[in-house]
């Protein structure tokens, strides 16, 4: 072959691996196209536009505020929450202690029977002698505050009403129907009396009335006074009104010298003094004028009351009334001994007649506890599971001091005793501080009140189951 033609042909072979090569450096400059998944080539694209410049990072979504925490409940005042139980009573009571609801209660289911006879006024019976709810406390630790009342005998008697204001035990305020200051055993609580009926002197004691009273205690109970005004009422009798306008003050201090001694058997001796003092000009509506009852609930003396009922036949309180009475205890270990003398003087009148009646009481009531707790005041409180025992006695007079009463027309001599004696035993099982049973035999004679002589003696029994907490 000729050296030229192959010249020829190695040029032309040469010229197309140089345009082979040129192609693909031109490919290679402008970015291949090829299928990245094949790896085939592909046929040459539009240029594609310039990428649009990346998006501006969204900003951080803002996070959600954290929600406020729920507020805790707003804490109730101390006054608004409540505690509850029961220590002599059920109790209800602010967390704080400053106020306070004691709810309890007294039954006393008594059954009276008469020995050799029956008194023409009075019936062999059951009985409830009181059944009362009481609730009492304090509000916002300076105002206590009692409601008695009582539905003995099917009938609703409000026994005490009052308010205290009490910043101090020295001196304290009592506003409503509260006990007079006046008897030792009247102003024992009822629950407490040594017998299940209280004695003869109360009968010329006030009960309950309606008035204004201070009172406090010195000393850390040595001395303890009372002083107050009161609507006034007659000897033995309770108060829900008036209608007059005569007031009536009392006036108590009781001592116990030896109360912070730490002398046991000294430490429960006390003596006392009360008065109450009125002038009054009474009515038909509110006579003010006594009955006399035994313990069983005999009257034996009451003043004329008329046919016609009216001042010309009927006798009603007329002037100045006062009363005196000298008191005290003694409570050492299983023994107590408590005593009271009473005297009280008033003017009546019955058609323009007038005449001054003084009357007087005395008592001295024993008890020995003879399981040995501690009598007291305030009743006992057993320490054994079978609980306490005791048995107690008592004698007691009562006596107009003359029969002037009689011969001015004023009672009755057929009806009404010129006076009284009386003696008693009894015994009383205490199961707890709730649970008590009585049993009280007493006798009583008297001078006058029958048609010729004197009223036959009265012989009764009285036996009483008490609830009281």
């Amino acid at each position: 072959m000729d050296r030229p033609l192959q010249w020829s042909r190695g040029v032309k072979c040469l010229a197309i691996l140089l345009l082979l090569c040129g192609v693909a450096h031109a490919q290679l400059d402008a970015g291949s196209d090829a299928d990245p998944a094949t790896g085939s080539d592909a046929a040459a694209p539009t240029p594609a536009p310039d990428p649009a410049p990346a998006p501006a990072p969204a900003p951080a979504p803002t996070p959600a505020p954290t929600p406020a925490p729920t507020p805790a409940p707003a804490a109730i005042p101390g006054a608004l929450q409540q505690t509850s139980g029961f220590k002599d009573g059920f109790i209800l009571a602010a967390s704080d202690g400053s106020s306070k609801l004691y709810i309890g209660g007294i039954a006393q289911f008594d059954t009276r029977l008469f020995v050799g006879g029956q008194p023409t006024s009075n019936a062999d019976q059951f009985a409830f002698q009181t059944l009362r709810i009481d609730l009492r406390g304090t509000l916002f630790d300076h105002f206590d505050y009692r409601f008695l009342p009582d539905f003995a005998s099917g009938k609703l008697v409000v026994q005490d009403a009052y308010v205290d204001v009490r910043y101090s035990n020295v001196l304290k305020l009592r506003f409503g129907k509260t006990k007079v200051p006046f008897g030792i055993e009247r102003l024992q609580h009822e629950a407490s009396t040594t017998f299940a009926q209280r004695g003869l002197p109360n009968n010329l004691v006030p009960n309950r009335d309606l008035g204004v009273m201070a009172f406090g205690e010195l000393a850390g109970g040595t001395l303890a006074y009372q002083l107050g005004i009161f609507n006034g009422v007659a000897d033995g009798g309770s108060g829900d009104g008036d209608l007059t306008n005569d007031k009536e003050g009392a006036a108590r201090a009781f001592v116990r010298p030896w109360a912070q001694s730490g002398i046991w058997w000294l430490a429960n001796l006390g003596a006392g003094a009360a008065a109450t003092y009125g002038d009054k000009h009474a009515n038909i509506g509110q006579p003010d004028t006594p009955q006399w009852k035994t313990q069983a609930q005999t009257t034996i003396f009451q003043y004329i009351v008329g046919p016609t009922n009216t001042l010309a036949d009927t006798v009603v309180a007329d002037g100045l009334h006062w009363r005196a009475t000298a008191q005290g205890y003694w409570y050492a270990g299983p023994l107590g001994l408590l005593a009271e003398y009473v005297r009280s003087t008033q003017h009546v009148v019955v058609n323009g007649t007038h005449d001054r009646v003084a009357a007087s009481a005395w008592q001295a009531v024993g008890q020995w506890v003879i399981t040995g707790e501690n009598a007291t005041y305030n009743s006992v409180t057993p320490r054994n599971s079978y609980g306490a025992f005791d048995i107690v006695g008592r004698v007691e007079r009562i006596a107009l001091d003359s029969e002037q009463v009689f011969d001015a027309g004023f009672a009755d001599p057929t009806k009404s005793v010129r006076g009284a004696w009386s003696g008693g035993v009894g015994a009383d099982w205490f199961a707890n501080t709730a649970f008590r049973a009585v049993v009280d035999v007493e006798r009583t004679w008297f001078e006058l009140g029958a048609k010729t002589g004197n009223r036959a003696a009265e012989t009764s029994i009285d036996a009483r189951v008490q609830l009281a907490f």
